[in-house]
């Protein structure tokens, strides 16, 4: 049964979630002692897989016992599209109320008067999820007969016989229209589009308070960074931006040894300083992008194919401080390719090491190579 339907929705509504350095799960994943963050992923997950089945569902068969299980996974998987919008909204909109509440725009030929969502449930009770034990609200009990092809082809595609444990009860009728049911799915899917704009109008929200409150940095560049790190939790809880800020603290916070160092040493913490500028702008008015002065710490140099095997491995040593049965042959390399300026040694340790690998690539950078 082809339904026009397809699962961009649900696929732009997860890069939204994730987007804005995963704003959402950042704020959700403790509400109130609650990780909510969970659910929305199921959520997300669960109508990715039923509009994925349904998008692609196969002909109904012809065995009428075939199709009438074919149509319960139908209904089954709408059912999931509408419990995960009904979360969704919980979640985003609010936790106490439940979407389209009196709505009775979809189902015509009602057997009983319930809104559209309460009769999708009596639909899908009946037609599959608990078809021997339904209990109806004004007496008794009720039991579906074996579903069979609608008697009117134009409103019905499948009807089944309630039938009654009381004796002389009248039977029911009740009909499946796989046009309504369509609806149905469509305008729960459909509430993505809500849900969305909720999300995008808490960013907005988010980014106008925290660009309202001053970023105050006083005192030298190590305690402005120190600053700016507790402001990077506050608003973005970034990892580009943490990891560049760790970084420029342990450089500012490291003096190396020895005269020779001091002027390179001085010279390259001064280049760095509009970097730490664009940081607090970018901060200040809680935007997410990419750094322009990235390069001044990021070095580009010359030696990066030279060192390909040796850089990345002793930068895990740095960042890590593990053991690595290795390093004093890193060490060697680094000593060799920079013809033991720098004169690396593991008693440095990991932040002065740090310092001087900077200076040593900036030294070789493509910048300033035959300055």
């Amino acid at each position: 049964m082809k339904i026009d339907i397809n699962d961009k929705k649900i696929t732009d509504f997860r890069e939204l979630v994730n987007d804005n350095s995963s704003f959402v799960c950042k704020k959700y994943k403790n509400i109130n002692n609650k990780n909510l963050w969970n659910p929305i992923c199921s959520c997300m997950d669960w109508i990715t897989v039923s509009i994925r089945f349904l998008q692609d569902s196969p002909e109904l068969s012809e065995n009428i016992d075939i199709r009438v299980m074919q149509m319960y996974s139908f209904i089954s998987a709408i059912d999931i599209v509408t419990e995960s919008i009904t979360q969704l909204h919980r979640v985003f909109i609010d936790p106490k109320s439940i979407p389209f509440k009196s709505e009775k725009t979809i189902f015509l030929n009602k057997l009983v008067d319930v809104d559209d969502t309460n009769y999708f449930k009596e639909i899908r009770a009946c037609f599959g999820a608990h078809p021997v034990n339904l209990n109806p609200k004004d007496k008794g009990k009720r039991f579906a007969s074996w579903p069979f092809d609608g008697m009117n082809s134009g409103s019905s595609d499948l009807d089944v016989l309630l039938y009654s444990n009381i004796p002389n009860e009248e039977d029911l009728t009740l009909s499946l229209n796989s046009n309504e049911l369509i609806a149905f799915l469509k305008s729960r899917y459909e509430y993505l589009d809500v849900i969305s704009e909720e999300i995008k109008r808490q960013f907005i929200s988010f980014k106008e308070k925290h660009s309202q409150i001053t970023i105050n940095t006083f005192g030298s560049p190590l305690e402005k960074l120190k600053t700016l790190a507790e402001e990077s939790l506050i608003r973005f809880d970034n990892d580009y931006y943490e990891s560049v800020i760790n970084d420029l603290i342990i450089i500012f916070g490291t003096t190396l040894d020895g005269e020779e160092y001091q002027t390179e040493e001085v010279e390259f913490k001064e280049s760095l300083l509009p970097l730490i500028e664009e940081i607090k702008t970018n901060l200040q008015s809680v935007e997410i992008k990419d750094l322009e002065y990235h390069s001044l710490i990021y070095i580009n140099s010359s030696l990066d194919s030279e060192l390909s095997y040796e850089l990345p491995k002793f930068y895990s040593w740095l960042y890590r401080g593990e053991d690595d049965p290795l390093l004093n042959y890193y060490i060697k390399r680094l000593n060799k390719v920079s013809e033991n300026k720098y004169k690396f040694n593991e008693t440095d340790g990991c932040d002065k090491s740090f310092l001087k690998l900077k200076l040593m690539l900036r030294r070789f950078s493509s910048e300033l190579t035959g300055r």
